[in-house]
């Protein structure tokens, strides 16, 4: 069906009813007045979907320099994991995504303070302590000092190095994170990774064992006293020959209360005098063991579940011993390492 001719029509003086038969300012056949009401439906929409784009526009100028990172005279710095300069993405802000998982790592840097504490300065960047520790790579939070420089990141997760066999997929799946997540944070282009390189995963955290060990405190004082001798090459007190001393020596008087230093399992009581004496090893989670020797007594069986801090024995001066006190060693995967790093 052809369009009927339309005869435009002088403005008159505007009113809110228009006269019968007339659209606008357009006469019209009564028949046609549907298919043209269609035709002006569809105009009026393509109009508002013009003036919606416009509006966005307006918006989207004013969103990205409302987040622009603030001037702070050098202390924001870019991820030292990314591979390339970019500007932070506002996609996530202006579809309603949240841009603290998906969006590039940004890192700014703190001085620490006389009187800092590692708990004070997470919770004052909303951060987890296992964030801090890792970024940081902190291996014993008791040995930093006023004046070290943090690196802060803005978001949650640990820094994890890739080892051979490991997919991105895979990385995530055992860290509690995403795949999209790590590719946005450590602005990365493509899932194929490198052995030995450096991920930020978003989410993660430390396991008990890891925080405790890093806090130091992973295990008790099994009693308290004097050290007489610590970890490491000393000279034989019988012999005077320098030998590796697998623990600490702990002084205090006979039949003091020598407690468990975590719960574990009793995995051997030895009550033959040989160079220990009597001693007792507790196995514990996560490949630790404790040993306690040179025991005047033991209260505990082989196969016994203890608690931290459940007495286990008492101080003696049984087998190679100069006097009384307890021998106190950490045994980890197998190889003792010094109890210091993990008493507290």
């Amino acid at each position: 069906m052809a369009f009927p001719k339309l005869r435009l029509l002088a403005p008159a003086t505007p009113s809110f009813s228009l006269p019968a038969g007339r659209i606008g300012f357009f006469t019209l056949d009564e028949r046609d007045i549907p298919l043209h009401a269609a035709a002006i439906l569809c105009a009026v929409l393509v109009n508002m979907l013009l003036l919606s784009v416009s509006v966005d526009k307006i918006i989207l100028s004013r969103i990205i320099p409302s987040i622009t990172l603030p001037d702070v005279s050098g202390v924001v710095v870019r991820s030292p994991l990314s591979r390339e300069e970019s500007d932070f993405s506002v996609i996530g802000e202006v579809l309603g995504v949240d841009t603290d998982e998906f969006s590039q790592l940004q890192v700014e840097t703190y001085q620490l303070q006389r009187g800092d504490t590692l708990g004070e300065i997470a919770l004052r960047h909303n951060l987890s302590m296992d964030t801090l520790i890792s970024f940081n790579r902190i291996e014993d939070v008791r040995r930093i000092q006023a004046g070290a420089t943090f690196q802060i990141p803005d978001r949650d997760g640990l820094l994890y190095t890739v080892r051979r066999g490991d997919t991105l997929a895979r990385v995530a799946d055992r860290q509690g994170s995403s795949v999209n997540a790590i590719l946005d944070a450590n602005d990365l282009r493509s899932e194929v990774l490198q052995e030995g390189q450096v991920l930020f995963v978003p989410g993660a955290r430390l396991n008990e064992t890891e925080r405790r060990i890093i806090l130091g405190e992973l295990f008790a004082w099994p009693m308290r006293g004097r050290i007489s001798s610590g970890f490491g090459m000393r000279p034989d007190p019988f012999t005077g020959q320098r030998r590796f001393h697998n623990g600490l020596d702990i002084v205090n008087s006979m039949r003091t209360p020598v407690r468990a230093a975590a719960s574990g399992r009793v995995v051997h009581v030895e009550s033959q005098i040989g160079n220990y004496g009597r001693f007792v090893i507790l196995r514990h989670a996560d490949g630790f063991q404790t040993l306690y020797a040179h025991l005047d007594s033991y209260s505990v069986r082989v196969g016994q579940n203890v608690s931290r801090g459940q007495q286990i024995g008492a101080m003696g001066n049984s087998g190679r011993s100069t006097g009384p006190h307890l021998h106190f060693s950490v045994i980890h995967n197998g190889r003792f390492v010094n109890p210091m790093r993990y008493l507290h």
